[in-house]
């Protein structure tokens, strides 16, 4: 009688890739995508503690925002190649007017949508750093060490809500589509924060 070895399982691994490699640009297409998908957090922050936002949507605020970037620099230069009427290929024919004109409204459309996706993740990030100074303000309890990160904290927080209106208002001509509500959302919940985060900086200054 042989014994015969047991069936071993094959552990599958779905791999990704951080940095340069392979994988990539699979990684930049995702971020991307997540430019123009609705946004996760779907309730405005109840309490001004920093520890109740979650991070689910702040993952990957730098590279959405380089995806936003590249996107428009593509959209504004097929519409600067429209006003001029050249060729969308180097041998290709000189397009029409009515061409021309399609062609321009539709990037037009695509670079604003990039521009309301780009504002409303710096107002993220706006978020995210006034976050981080309101926390050392609270870790230095108080006192002159305390005043600067806390005065950080209250003009990132007017400049992410300054930002958070702008996207707002881009995201209206999108009004029609989940992405301009997704915006909306986004923008405001990021600038709610924002001010949460500088009115717990300011607790902590009166506090020391």
């Amino acid at each position: 009688m042989t014994d015969q070895p047991p069936e071993t399982e094959q552990k599958v691994v779905n791999q990704t890739n951080h940095g340069s490699g392979t994988f990539v640009a699979g990684n930049v297409l995702g971020s991307i995508v997540n430019l123009f998908v609705p946004a996760q957090r779907r309730s405005r922050p109840t309490s001004t503690t920093h520890t109740d936002a979650p991070q689910d949507d702040y993952e990957d605020i730098s590279e959405s925002l380089v995806g936003a970037v590249f996107l428009a620099a593509i959209s504004g230069t097929a519409i600067v190649y429209c006003i001029r009427g050249l060729p969308f290929s180097g041998t290709g024919p000189t397009p029409g007017i009515a061409e021309r004109i399609v062609v321009g409204i539709l990037f037009t459309y695509a670079f604003f949508a990039c521009a309301a996706a780009f504002l409303a993740r710096t107002a993220q990030g706006l978020e995210v750093w006034a976050g981080r100074c309101a926390d050392i303000t609270v870790q230095t309890r108080g006192g002159m060490t305390a005043r600067l990160p806390a005065g950080m904290a209250r003009a990132l927080a007017a400049t992410s809500s300054g930002v958070a209106t702008t996207a707002a208002l881009v995201a209206v001509f999108y009004g029609w589509a989940g992405f301009g509500a997704s915006v909306q959302e986004r923008a405001y919940i990021a600038r709610d924060n924002a001010a949460a985060n500088a009115s717990r900086a300011s607790a902590a200054t009166r506090k020391g």
